[in-house]
């Protein structure tokens, strides 16, 4: 049987220990910037390589004195937080538990795993497949002007690949937040259908925002998205059936124990 953990914190316990939740999640993000930082031009080597295998061919700039370091700088942090979501995952798990069910704490490691999969296939599926193709399109588009010498500065570069690597792995995450919403009875599969059209909208609108301002990058993020919505709603569907099973199990087992108690008190009377 669910069992919810009884033991409760005065409000500034929890604040203290949200506040070393949150020191210990920085404390990660801050160790694997520095090793990030310590590697940074073999992970900017490793990030460049899309742009060189880009025909026609873009070349990487450097028009600032500290266009180089900033450029490390910012590999070093996004490392810094890609290698630190499992660390994240954990505290945050580790504070809201207390106020779980025993049957909800029993999810936490598959959703852990689940979080840093999903995200990772995100990544790179942006790396593998939407980074090439939209640098390719804008290769073309641009090598159709003459006289034109096709350079992009390193800054523009990796703000525009590490952007849409940490967007692209976040919106792979989509099942787990309509899996944890669902879990939590906020959300469910009918309500994800009522607003399949306005859910679309909003897919489209937020990848505008969140990813490079032209249509080619925009849509080759909001279809997997919008794939992902489809998905989002099965993963609604499947909570939803095993939610109506345990019940099932629950009432089955209170209806026994009722008809032994009856059995038990017709045998003593």
């Amino acid at each position: 049987m669910a069992m919810k953990n009884n033991t409760e914190m005065p409000l500034l316990d929890h604040l203290e220990e949200l506040r070393w939740r949150v020191i210990k999640a920085f404390g990660s993000i801050i160790l694997f910037a520095i090793v990030g930082f310590i590697f940074s031009n073999q992970l900017i080597h490793l990030l460049s390589l899309p742009i060189e295998r880009t025909e026609p061919r873009l070349e990487l700039l450097n028009t600032t004195i500290l266009g180089v370091f900033l450029a490390k700088m910012r590999v070093a942090v996004v490392l810094g937080l890609i290698f630190s979501l499992p660390v994240i995952i954990h505290q945050v798990w580790r504070f809201i538990a207390p106020g779980l069910l025993d049957d909800e704490r029993a999810f936490a490691p598959m959703l852990i795993m689940t979080t840093v999969f999903s995200f990772v296939v995100g990544s790179l599926f942006s790396y593998f497949v939407m980074i090439p193709w939209s640098l390719k399109f804008f290769a073309i588009l641009n090598h159709g002007l003459e006289g034109l010498v096709n350079y992009v500065t390193i800054t523009d570069y990796l703000n525009y690949i590490t952007i849409l690597i940490l967007f692209t792995g976040m919106a792979f995450e989509l099942p787990v937040v309509v899996f944890i919403l669902a879990k939590i009875g906020i959300v469910n599969a009918g309500i994800l259908r009522k607003i399949r059209r306005f859910a679309y909208l909003a897919i489209l609108v937020v990848s505008a925002i969140f990813t490079p301002a032209d249509p080619f990058t925009m849509l080759g993020v909001a279809m997997p998205m919008i794939l992902l919505y489809e998905v989002s709603i099965w993963v609604a569907k499947l909570v939803k059936q095993k939610k109506m099973e345990s019940s099932k199990e629950v009432e089955e087992a209170s209806e026994g124990i009722n008809k032994e108690d009856e059995l038990l008190e017709d045998f003593l009377g």
